[in-house]
């Protein structure tokens, strides 16, 4: 047998081998990116969500303060109201 089709043979196994790690390897890369994706998707829904939230806190100061006039006790209960709003649904882990 010639020396050159050995040489190529093992190239090619060399090839094919590189090629699949290769593959797989973006594959689960692909798989995470999705997943950092799908968490970016949720995180700006949520910053969306409670940006609406402040603006309509900041419409209600802003119609109090035109009734009613400025008053230190509004400002106050509308930060206060601010800080009570819950931040999140998920259940707080229990401490072991």
């Amino acid at each position: 047998m010639d020396t050159s089709f050995i040489h190529a043979d093992i190239f090619f196994f060399v090839t094919t081998i590189a090629v699949v790690l290769v593959s797989i390897v973006a594959v689960i890369v692909l798989i995470y990116l999705a997943i950092i994706l799908n968490d970016v998707k949720e995180v700006t829904r949520q910053v969306r969500e409670e940006t609406t939230l402040i603006r309509e806190d900041i419409q209600n100061l802003r119609e109090n303060v035109k009734h009613e006039g400025f008053r230190l006790g509004q400002l106050w209960t509308f930060f206060r109201t601010l800080m009570k709003r819950p931040t999140s649904t998920r259940s707080k882990k229990v401490k072991s």
